[in-house]
Parts: C-alpha cells; sequence; structure tokens
C-alpha cells in the first residue's frame, strides 16, 4: 500500500512538473539550435539543429531549410520533414526525407514518459544489432525534467515506398509467416540472454510496464471498455468479462518463472509496414521489455490477421516459429505447451486494447475507435476460439 501511494505521489509531482514545463514552452516556443537541445515540437527544429544532428563529420555541409510536410498524432506527434542541404550535403547524400516524433502536449509527455528514453536506447544500442526490416533512427533524446522527447528518423514512405498497416489492412500468410520469423530474430538473439544483467539492464520487465498502467487506472478503463465494446466481442467472453483481469494477473505469472527474451510488447497490426519490395517491419519500440517469447507471439498473430485467416493459420505459425526458436537459440518446448503459453497470453495482449477505447485523463487519444474495436474483436475472437478461460483455471 505504501509503495502505491508513493508511486501515485510520484505520478503526481510529475505530471504537475511536465504541465508547468509545457506553459513554459508554449509561453516562449523555444527553438532546438544546438544537438543538446530537445525540440519541444516538430516546429522548434530548425535548420541549426539538423545541421548539428545530420551533418557531423561532413566538412562544411549544413542544412539550408527545413518544412513540414504532415503527419498526424497518438501518443506522440507525428511529423514528415523535408530537409534541404547546402552543395556539400548534397554531394554527401545526407537524407533528406524525414520523419519525427515529438511530445508537445501534457498527455504526449505524460503517454510517453520513461518509454521515450527506453525507445531512445533501443535505436541506439539495440536497433544495430538486428537484421529485421525496421525504421532506422539519426538521432533519439528526452529530457525527464520537462518530458520533452525526439526522435528522428528516415521517412519509410519516401525512401522505402513503405505502406503502414490499418484496421483493414489484409495479411496474406506469407507476410503473417515474415511477421512470425522478424519475432523469431530479435526473439532468438536476445533468449535468455546474460546482457538484461549488464548492459541491457535497462530494458524493463513486462511485469513493470504492466504494473506502471495498472498504477494509473487501467483496470477501470478495461471494464468499462468490455461493456462499451460489447458488440463486437463474443458472447461467451462478454459473459466472463469479470473474469478477464484476475486472467491477465495470473499470466503475468509466467513473465517471471522461465527465461526471458526481448518483447517489442505492442506487436498489433498498426504496427507493422511493407515495404514497396513487400517486406514487413516493424516500428513503434516504446513499448520495449523483457519476458516471455509467447507475450509478443500470441498478441501478433491474434491481432494482425483477419478472424478467418488466423483460424486457417495459427498453428502452422506456431510451428514455423518454433521451429526457427529451435534452430536459432535452442528453445526447447513442445507445440502443445507452447500452444497453452499463447493461449494465456492472449489476456495481457487484450488490455493493450481496452484502454484505448476508453483511456485515462492524462492519457492522450492514442488510436481511433474504429481501430480499437476491431482489435478488441479480433482478441476476444481467440479468446473464444481457443478457449483461453479454461487454461487458466
Amino acid at each position: 500500500m505504501k509503495h502505491d501511494s508513493r508511486s501515485a505521489s510520484v505520478h503526481f509531482r510529475a505530471r504537475g512538473r511536465m504541465a508547468v514545463h509545457t506553459i513554459w514552452d508554449y509561453i516562449t516556443r523555444p527553438v532546438a539550435k544546438t544537438i543538446d537541445d530537445v525540440p519541444w515540437c516538430a516546429e522548434a527544429i530548425s535548420s541549426d539543429w539538423l545541421t548539428a544532428v545530420l551533418c557531423r563529420g561532413i566538412k562544411g555541409a549544413r542544412v539550408t531549410s527545413v518544412e513540414i510536410c504532415g503527419g498526424d498524432q497518438g501518443s506522440s506527434v507525428r511529423r514528415n520533414l523535408k530537409a534541404t542541404y547546402n552543395e556539400e550535403g548534397k554531394n554527401a547524400v545526407l537524407p533528406e526525407n524525414l520523419f519525427c516524433k515529438t511530445t508537445p502536449t501534457v498527455l504526449t509527455r505524460l503517454a510517453t514518459g520513461l518509454s521515450a528514453a527506453g525507445e531512445a536506447r533501443f535505436y541506439r544500442q539495440i536497433r544495430p544489432e538486428l537484421n529485421i526490416e525496421a525504421p532506422i533512427c539519426y538521432h533519439s533524446a528526452w529530457d525527464r525534467n520537462s518530458g520533452r522527447s525526439v526522435h528522428l528518423f528516415n521517412d519509410l514512405v519516401a525512401t522505402k515506398a513503405a505502406r503502414f498497416c490499418r484496421r483493414q489492412t489484409p495479411i496474406s500468410r506469407q507476410q503473417a509467416e515474415q511477421i512470425v520469423d522478424t519475432l523469431a530474430a530479435f526473439h532468438s538473439r536476445y533468449y535468455d540472454s546474460a546482457r538484461f544483467t549488464s548492459d541491457l539492464k535497462w530494458v524493463r520487465t513486462f511485469e513493470d510496464f504492466f504494473h506502471a498502467g495498472e498504477r494509473v487506472g487501467l483496470r477501470e478503463c478495461h471494464e468499462r471498455a468490455m461493456i462499451q465494446a460489447e458488440a463486437v466481442i463474443p458472447p461467451d467472453v462478454s459473459r466472463r468479462r469479470a473474469e478477464i483481469w484476475p486472467a491477465t494477473i495470473r499470466a503475468l505469472v509466467l513473465h517471471s518463472k522461465g527465461p526471458r527474451t526481448l518483447l517489442h510488447s505492442d506487436v498489433h497490426l498498426g504496427n507493422w509496414y511493407t515495404t514497396g519490395e513487400g517486406r514487413m517491419g516493424l516500428c513503434d519500440w516504446q513499448c520495449l521489455g523483457t519476458g516471455h517469447w509467447a507475450r509478443d507471439v500470441s498478441y501478433a498473430i491474434s491481432s494482425t490477421l483477419a478472424i478467418e485467416d488466423r483460424r486457417a493459420w495459427e498453428r502452422d505459425l506456431l510451428k514455423r516459429y518454433l521451429e526457427q526458436m529451435r534452430e536459432q537459440c535452442g528453445l526447447a518446448v513442445t507445440f502443445d505447451e507452447a500452444w497453452d503459453l499463447c493461449r494465456q497470453q492472449l489476456f495481457p495482449a487484450l488490455l493493450m486494447w481496452t484502454p484505448t477505447l476508453v483511456h485515462t485523463r492524462t492519457t492522450p487519444d492514442m488510436q481511433p475507435e474504429d481501430m480499437s474495436l476491431e482489435m478488441i474483436k479480433r482478441i476476444t475472437a481467440a479468446i473464444s476460439d481457443l478457449e483461453s478461460f479454461s487454461i487458466l483455471a
């Protein structure tokens, strides 16, 4: 109880501090000029700042102008940028098409929180080690006091003809296989890694990630959302909605029992994209954590595939994943054991989406309502089909 009170007090002080800084940013509208500055919004990104970030080591190269070319927002504010260079910059073939994520509001700063620092460290330390399709980050920075953060990427749409998946984006069997191949690639590399107690000890556990949400009202939002989304939820799951939270808490135990691996933790349809060459890529690593591999596998298969396709392919996809994990890191688990673990992990997957439909007052609208309803529909259909309540009985 004391721990919960202390956590709530820390959260309240952080919210107040970030609110003051945000108001000050809107009043003074500071412009980022040096590499040590953290832009408070995309509009604060100057040619000088981009020069400091992108032209390091290129003699005489400078960014002469920067233009904002559109974007959207959710837990962060996302903008496309166009950089223009002088002759030295052009000759060095420096990136012109850029994409940035910033946190200009109190809600985006609270929603991003410590995850901004974790995502920045992912792109600096882990991303270079992975042979997967994922964004390249040129610069990441986060300021703890103000909550400002910035991540500057290559613009995948302009540079790779990428198409980001939406609510009804169809995923083919081949693409579904690429999804599980991607999971196996980074799961196997960090499976039972000793680095989680050394240079990667900063990666938080999935349990800590979950309990952080719990402290700010996750359960209440989930329970309200289950009522609001009742029309898309199978009746047998809806009737047992009071059992979902206890089932989720029991499912968390798995993460502390067995070997851990690196988890993306938010592998839903909207965080995948397809390059012009047809390769599936995975973005938005802000929920990065450590935990049991079944977390990502169960979540990805249940949320990326249309319900009928998931029913037809899920066993083959799990077998494919297990074969790759066995070859790449020696994972020794039978299919039946893995199947039960994935059935269990559907509950934490659902808890990623009910709070996007009904969210706390300190959380921005992170997803369109139709996307939230579609993900809830798919995951609860899997809970029903796979009789997930029985695995935790």
